[in-house]
């Protein structure tokens, strides 16, 4: 089954993105690197890091809830950003671009928010930004996961879809992540109080287990801040 989006109105022409560099490359700021971002679906949003800090940027694409999957945050909280995406409409989502970052418990929580404010926006017509650092591994999953959820796609016929849209490329944990969650239908756990997973995900746990052990690590450390 192929995924089907209507199509992109607003789409540079060369890498897929919206890429605007504000001032010279020379200070290495949040306001002079590239802003990019990237109009998947009507009203659904994938961006980098810098596209999350303009006001301008959000202004310009009816940005009005933004989900951050960030291992630290930058200038969200400014009064300029609050203005025009409230507090109560950031989703912040502490995680890393690595290895054994299991994003799999965020991604009904995801999904929700993103139903949720699509359809409270006034006329519907609000837009959800998903970024990450470079809009590239991490958003881009989620929005894959998202879309597999909402239209009950396969994860390559979704990755394809995105592709066509953005240059993404989620790493290798978290496309192998995407394939669980098709295989427990969207939903890892096997109790209504999620402490029972799905034997697909109790297979991805014990997997990465080995891998963390291996590291030196327990999956428990520390992800930057815990909330805006």
């Amino acid at each position: 089954m192929s995924v089907r989006f209507p199509t992109l109105l607003k789409m540079a022409s060369s890498d897929r993105s919206t890429t605007t560099p504000d001032t010279p490359p020379s200070a290495p700021t949040a306001y002079s690197c590239p802003i990019s971002i990237t109009e998947i679906q009507p009203h659904l949003y994938l961006g980098n890091l810098f596209s999350s800090l303009r006001s301008a940027v959000l202004e310009a694409n009816r940005i009005t809830a933004v989900i951050h999957l960030m291992d630290g945050r930058c200038q969200w909280m400014k009064p300029s950003i609050l203005k025009i995406v409230p507090e109560a409409n950031h989703l912040y989502i502490p995680c890393l671009d690595s290895a054994t970052m299991d994003l799999l418990p965020f991604m009904a929580r995801v999904c929700d928010f993103i139903e949720e404010h699509a359809r409270s926006s006034p006329g519907g017509g609000g837009g959800v930004l998903v970024h990450c650092h470079q809009g590239v591994s991490r958003s881009a999953s989620m929005v894959i996961a998202y879309i597999m959820r909402k239209q009950r796609v396969s994860v390559d016929d979704t990755l394809a879809a995105v592709k066509a849209k953005r240059r993404v490329r989620p790493n290798p944990n978290f496309m192998e992540q995407l394939r669980v969650w098709d295989a427990v239908g969207y939903q890892i756990w096997q109790d209504s109080a999620g402490t029972i997973p799905k034997p697909e995900y109790q297979a991805f746990l014990d997997k990465r287990a080995i891998v963390l052990r291996s590291l030196g690590l327990t999956g428990d450390e520390p992800i930057g801040i815990q909330n805006l």
